[in-house]
């Protein structure tokens, strides 16, 4: 079972509702900036591509032995796939969206399922008038039914 955080958006618009799961990304630990860049976040990427430039520099010049360029390379993956569901919760935060709870879920379906259904407003959806003998077809093709 995987725990959702659930943020809803500013504008209240049921679409824009975002499921962040908690924990260990493997995204983030296999693609790095890619992954940060598409979450938007700008200025993770930034600093993750400068820390990696930075240690390929160094390793190139030998500053650092290329054993341990790959090994802080490494640790600051793994760093950031541990955080990284973190900073995209934060962001989303100060783009406006906030907290609506968590919810303990086995997938994504799931959550939003659970999400919605505790969410729906069942008692203001209008009254349904039913259909009196006689009443004329709205379109109009049928005649009187």
């Amino acid at each position: 079972m995987t725990i959702y955080a659930v943020l809803e958006p500013p504008d209240d618009s049921p679409w824009r509702v975002t499921f962040v799961p908690e924990g260990f990304s493997w995204g983030a630990f296999a693609f790095t900036v890619i992954w940060a860049l598409w979450h938007r976040l700008w200025v993770v990427a930034a600093l993750l591509f400068s820390l990696s430039a930075v240690f390929t520099i160094a390793a190139n010049l030998q500053l650092l032995g290329p054993g341990l360029a790959t090994l802080l390379q490494f640790g600051i993956s793994l760093l950031f796939a541990f955080e990284a569901r973190a900073l995209q919760v934060k962001s989303l935060e100060r783009a406006g969206f906030r907290r609506a709870g968590l919810i303990q879920a086995s997938c994504l379906e799931a959550a939003e399922l659970t999400y919605f259904d505790g969410r729906a407003p069942c008692a203001s959806m209008p009254p349904v008038s039913p259909r009196r003998a006689g009443q004329d077809d709205p379109l109009g093709i049928f005649g009187k039914v």
